[in-house]
């Protein structure tokens, strides 16, 4: 269930982060800007600018620092409340703790991306724990098409942030996944 498609990137859309409370998803972008929005709303309530080259990963070390890297080759920290940049780094000083990823794991469900298409299959975990008869028993429970491919996700308990090339961010629920 697409619960926003939040505009204002134009460049793709390569990393999303939701905010340690759930209430503020980030976005980076290949038009070097990141964009903080309003969850429940879904109104862009800052972008930040400051990198020159594209942004490849953003993360929330805290309810109030966003983290940024960049192909500038820096890793900027970000004050989420007022917009401004708290701190700039080299790039390969700063290790995020999570990459990007094409899979997220919710229990027994695992959230995939595949071309504009944004799958959620049922893991049959009776069978196997090896990965490759576990791809195998997976059973197809949801899918959702996006408007252009899908670049990064992450999920957040029941939502799902999507990074699309087009420069949306899409923003979906999926009720079933609160594990």
């Amino acid at each position: 269930d697409c619960q926003s498609t939040l505009t204002g990137h134009s460049g793709r859309v390569v990393s999303v982060a939701w905010s340690p409370d759930g209430k503020q998803l980030a976005s980076g972008s290949g038009d070097s800007t990141i964009q903080i929005w309003d969850s429940q709303s879904g109104a862009c309530q800052s972008t930040l600018t400051g990198h020159s080259g594209p942004v490849t990963q953003v993360e929330f070390s805290d309810a109030g620092t966003l983290v940024s890297a960049s192909e500038d080759g820096t890793t900027r920290f970000w004050d989420v409340a007022t917009g401004a940049q708290k701190e700039e780094m080299p790039g390969e000083q700063f290790t995020f703790s999570k990459g990007p990823s094409d899979k997220q794991m919710a229990g027994k469900y695992v959230v995939t991306k595949q071309g504009d298409l944004l799958l959620v299959d049922l893991r049959d975990t009776a069978i196997s724990s090896a990965s490759e008869k576990a791809e195998q028993n997976k059973k197809p429970v949801a899918f959702f098409r996006a408007p252009a491919p899908i670049q990064t996700l992450q999920r957040a308990g029941d939502r799902i942030a999507v990074g699309c090339a087009n420069g949306e961010v899409l923003h979906l629920r999926a009720a079933f996944l609160v594990v």
